[in-house]
């Protein structure tokens, strides 16, 4: 407040000087100067005046411990970071439960879906048992875990990658519901359940087949100790018959279908170990002469992978011994069918008459159109199903029915009806 006093007086002397400089230039210039002076003076700035005391300041807050202790700190350049820990490892059940799941996969993967009935019925089990299992080892939370964990989806083939589930770790399937696991479980229910549909029919195919079998007439030859003859009968092979609708289907009224079990290829040299013998009547099975022969060189590695070993054969009659028996079962007149016609040398070559006999022999395999199939895939073919092959009996019982198709397809016999 002062200042501003000051100052106006300053320049009200001032004023006055410039008032008086018609009189006295002195007085003019005193003035002047102490207006100035005064100016001056009220502009300067004030010594401070003296400050009450300041309380003193509240004593700081102690610092934290890792504050106060620099060196506790971590060096960010050489202390790693501190890791989450990590998860438990499964438990040994968990991964006993993933291995077994892993080879009952994969072994459901590979069936074939063939076999006898009580073959096909353990695995249509297996299949149920897996999925029950499949959906307790879900449920569980550490095994549902390790799904997850071994577990991934290749987007461009649509398929999932599970370590040790069949032959490959390969599933077939497609991400649906956006959980991994959710999806790669219908992926494995849906493989299974497929191959379970396929082996229950398979199923109800093969007991169809074996139900045919148990209706059949068994007639089992005594052999005889008729002595070898001196001379056998002069075997020609016979020409394969054809079939076509200008065939009669009065000549098929009765014809027996032969299946044998060798211990080679070649007649000459080889030996019968099983023969079986299945008449049909109006294309209809009726009986079946079965045995098994005791080669006289013994059996070999051919007879072995066909089925028969030695336990079969041990004490079985000679093929001589049994041959008036398949003579009189066979007759001179009604057709021979067999899946090769070739095979029918064997009984040639040990002395048949019946097999010399000029009759009429059909050649299942050539009518087939498929030269070089096996009868297992011929029959496959035919009926969308492949029943077990297990002896010479079950052999015969398949030609014998892959032939009936044949001629029901080209005799159109079924038509007729």
């Amino acid at each position: 407040m002062r200042s501003v006093k000051g100052i106006i007086i300053g320049f009200l002397l001032i004023l006055l000087g410039f008032a008086a400089a018609q009189y006295s230039l002195i007085a003019a210039g005193v003035l002047a100067a102490g207006g100035l002076a005064a100016v001056i003076v009220s502009a300067l700035p004030k010594r401070a005046e003296a400050q009450p005391p300041r309380a003193a300041p509240a004593a700081p807050e102690p610092a934290p411990a890792e504050l106060s202790a620099p060196e506790l700190l971590p060096d960010i350049l050489t202390d790693p970071p501190v890791q989450p820990e990590p998860p438990a490892p499964p438990k040994l059940e968990t991964e006993a439960l993933y291995k077994t799941l892993a080879d009952a996969y994969t072994r459901i993967d590979a069936l074939a879906c063939r076999g006898p009935a009580w073959m096909l019925e353990r695995d249509i089990r297996l299949c149920r048992a897996f999925c029950a299992r499949w959906a307790d080892a879900k449920a569980d939370a550490q095994t549902a875990a390790l799904l997850r964990e071994k577990a991934r989806f290749v987007d461009y083939s649509d398929e999932f990658l599970l370590p040790g589930f069949g032959r490959h770790g390969r599933l077939p399937g497609r991400r649906a519901s956006g959980d991994l696991l959710e999806d790669l479980s219908a992926a494995v229910l849906k493989q299974t359940a497929k191959q379970q549909t396929a082996l229950e029919a398979a199923l109800r195919a093969q007991k169809w087949f074996e139900g045919v079998k148990k209706q059949l007439r068994h007639i089992r030859p005594e052999p005889a100790d008729a002595p070898t003859p001196a001379s056998k009968p002069e075997y020609t092979p016979p020409d394969a018959e054809p079939l076509t609708r200008q065939t009669a289907p009065e000549a098929l009224e009765t014809f027996y279908v032969l299946a044998l079990k060798t211990t080679g290829k070649s007649p000459s040299r080889d030996e019968v170990a099983q023969l079986s013998i299945l008449k049909f009547r109006r294309f209809a099975p009726e009986s079946v002469l079965s045995a098994y022969v005791c080669p006289e060189k013994g059996l070999t590695k051919y007879a072995r992978e066909t089925g028969v070993t030695e336990r079969m054969t041990q004490g079985a009659p000679k093929l001589a011994q049994l041959l008036p028996a398949v003579d009189a079962y066979l007759g001179d007149e009604a057709p021979l069918v067999l899946f090769r016609a070739d095979d029918l040398a064997f009984l040639g070559a040990a002395g048949s008459e019946a097999a010399c006999a000029k009759r009429p022999v059909y050649d299942v395999r050539t009518l087939t159109g498929h030269k070089t199939a096996p009868l297992a895939d011929a029959f496959g073919t035919a009926f969308e199903f492949v029943p077990c092959l297990a002896d010479a009996e079950d052999e015969a019982l398949a030609c014998g029915l892959l032939f009936c198709t044949l001629a029901d397809r080209a005799l159109h016999l079924t038509a007729k009806r």
